[in-house]
């Protein structure tokens, strides 16, 4: 029957000065029994902060105040508790990360609601700035300035060039402004068209004798 190994509660057989495989692989790397391991292994790597320091160890490790080089937890009770989805941020690069010196900074958005996120920005931000966007919106489009098209709608008292009505279609509950009219063939603007006459022109293709028989046809 083999010899157990001499270690106490250790049932596994020995294999060499009366320990068992494991414990003598330990004295010989130690030159003792019992764990090597630090009294918080497994503790630090579970906490949510541990990351964080790491990677400011690795990067950062000379420009970092001792005391958190020297002791993860010491780290984590000066940077409190870390919000999910943040990272680790100082306000002043020129000075070392400390406690007076480091902030969590939540990430702006998460890869998986990245699209939803910019369009809310979006729709927010056009809210809020909405002469610009419309003025952006006109010179790429049409090649024409936001100031423009207040003077154009002036001139032409607010109604449509063609049928003299104002806009009546309605996005959302909300009353669209006035499309701008140009031809598609040289780009040239023309004129401010409400929705319906500015549909009409391009189902009649901006063809004069198109125009000219459809009101023949209606006369007849």
């Amino acid at each position: 029957m083999p010899i157990k190994c001499h270690v106490i509660k250790c049932d596994k057989p020995s294999v060499a000065k009366g320990l068992c495989e494991t414990h003598y692989a330990q004295v010989k790397r130690h030159g003792k029994l019992g764990s090597n391991r630090p009294a918080d292994w497994g503790g630090r790597e579970k906490h949510p902060a541990y990351k964080a320091w790491r990677g400011l160890l690795r990067y950062y490790r000379l420009d970092m105040c001792p005391t958190w080089v020297e002791n993860f937890w010491s780290f984590a009770k000066d940077v409190g508790e870390k919000p999910e989805s943040s990272q680790a941020h100082r306000a002043d690069k020129e000075k070392p990360w400390s406690k007076e010196n480091f902030y969590w900074k939540e990430k702006r958005s998460s890869s998986e609601n990245r699209k939803e996120y910019m369009r809310d920005w979006q729709r927010k931000s056009r809210l809020a700035n909405g002469d610009y966007y419309l003025n952006s919106d006109l010179k790429k489009n049409y090649g024409v300035t936001l100031d423009w098209y207040r003077e154009t709608l002036a001139a032409q008292n607010g109604v449509c060039a063609i049928c003299k009505q104002p806009e009546t279609t309605k996005i959302r509950g909300n009353t669209i402004a006035m499309p701008v009219d140009h031809c598609h063939t040289t780009g040239r603007v023309r004129g401010l068209l409400c929705t319906q006459c500015n549909r009409a022109l391009g189902l009649f293709k901006d063809s004069t004798e198109v125009l000219q028989a459809a009101i023949s046809y209606l006369q007849n």
